[in-house]
């Protein structure tokens, strides 16, 4: 069940957050889980595999888990923590490659990074809590299941554990709620009308400026979207007095490339830093520079493949690994003393790498990037002016999205718990409107 939609906002999360308020401080863990199940099922009532395979690998899971703590010999351990994560990226596979069915459960690639991270932590030897119910309500916590943002098992049971219950908790979480849902139904979705646009035209048929739009709007409507499901999904949870991480800050803002990946869905960032860049060795202390890129390319392949095997996603990943490459080998040392270049490196090349990003086919992929530098176009730019003359508003207001300028206004209103009301209020109503206005998309983030 999406968070844009009517039935979430006007009855779900009212009769989740009534029930868990009124609940007893035994019977709230059974309240969320029973909400977390009925969120997944309504959301997949017409797709009975994407529930099933939920279930058998929640459950599955359990079982390696209780092995891995419980065991007394290594070689229990170790065989129970191999199995149990080989058989976590067999089935992201799996169904990644399509081999048997061209659907992917939804949330899949999310909740499979949180079956692995507790299985890993709990080989570490990370002496925690692993009752049922405390193991279902990590993995199954509405808020995160479908698209994060990913959240380490000891950080989810401290704030678990430790949730506070107040008025102040929920109108500050109704109020990034509302944030979210704006960025979402407000601009993304109006942003995507230029997508929409230019893809009528054709990319064969598009002058230079309106190709330059287009690869901007694209990555606004990306970032609009999923920065502002992960703020939705963190208000949700700060209602009830749990806080998870940040999945945004503000990237736009970065001096390099480098900062910009550790601005973007941090929590992935973190994922693989731990998971994988570390264990690899990490950057060894930038002493062997040739085994650190190396790091980098698997970190990066891993992520291109964690987005969908096909080509682009490869090429996207490819583009941004070497950059980053570049920029430790010697580029870190010019933006030092130039900041304005690595600034401009990431408002150039980061929109670009969204391009290869989002464009699947090759060949498409291959005209619209010559359509960036097809100077000669500037003769005739009638799709420009139509552009410029419908969309040019919401064009100009998600450039200023982009800024520090919102954040900063967001930390003064939340100074104020009247000043949240008021614009929560008015934010969910002017959502709503918008919402009924036109058909708003599903998040993009569910596709991965």
């Amino acid at each position: 069940m999406p968070f844009n939609t009517h039935n979430f906002i006007f009855i779900f999360l009212p009769f989740f957050l009534l029930s868990y308020y009124l609940a007893d401080v035994r019977a709230k863990k059974v309240i969320l889980l029973l909400y977390s199940v009925l969120f997944y099922v309504i959301g997949n009532y017409k797709r009975l595999e994407s529930i099933f395979i939920l279930v058998f690998l929640t459950f599955m899971n359990y079982v390696f888990l209780l092995f891995i703590v419980k065991a007394k010999r290594d070689i229990v351990k170790k065989t129970a923590f191999i199995i149990a994560v080989s058989m976590n990226i067999i089935v992201l596979c799996l169904f990644k490659l399509q081999l048997f069915t061209n659907f992917i459960p939804l949330g899949l690639s999310f909740y499979t990074f949180h079956f692995i991270s507790i299985i890993v932590d709990a080989y570490k030897n990370k002496h925690l809590s692993y009752k049922l119910i405390d193991y279902l309500n990590y993995i199954l916590f509405f808020p995160k299941l479908l698209s994060g943002p990913i959240m380490r098992y000891d950080n989810f049971i401290s704030e678990y554990s430790q949730r506070q219950s107040s008025e102040n908790y929920v109108v500050k979480g109704l109020f990034f709620f509302s944030v979210g849902l704006a960025l979402k139904c407000l601009l993304a979705d109006n942003i995507a009308y230029i997508i929409n646009q230019i893809n009528v035209y054709g990319f064969d048929s598009i002058s230079i400026l309106t190709a330059w739009v287009g690869m901007y709007s694209y990555t606004m409507q990306l970032y609009f979207d999923f920065a502002g499901y992960s703020l939705m999904a963190i208000g949700v949870a700060y209602a009830i007095g749990i806080k998870m991480p940040d999945n945004f800050n503000l990237p736009f803002c970065s001096k390099s490339i480098s900062e910009f990946w550790r601005r973007w869905h941090i929590t992935l960032g973190h994922f693989f830093r731990d998971y994988i860049y570390i264990p690899l060795g990490g950057n060894f202390a930038n002493k062997r520079f040739i085994r650190q890129s190396l790091n980098l390319i698997i970190v990066w392949l891993v992520t291109g493949f964690w987005h969908g095997f096909r080509i682009n996603y490869i090429l996207w990943a490819m583009f941004i690994c070497i950059i980053i490459i570049l920029e430790k080998a010697f580029l870190i040392n010019i933006y030092k003393k130039h900041e304005i270049i690595g600034r401009i490196v990431v408002c150039a090349l980061m929109p670009f790498s969204f391009l290869i990003f989002s464009i699947t086919n090759l060949n498409d992929l291959k005209i619209y990037i010559h359509k960036l530098f097809e100077f000669s176009s500037v003769i005739n730019m009638r799709d420009f002016q139509v552009i410029i003359k419908n969309y040019a508003k919401i064009f100009v207001i998600g450039i200023l999205f982009l800024t520090k300028y919102p954040k900063a206004l967001m930390e003064i209103v939340c100074k104020s718990k009247y000043m949240m009301i008021i614009a929560s209020a008015s934010l969910i109503l002017i959502s709503i409107y918008a919402m009924s206005m036109m058909n708003s998309d599903v998040f993009k983030y569910f596709a991965f």
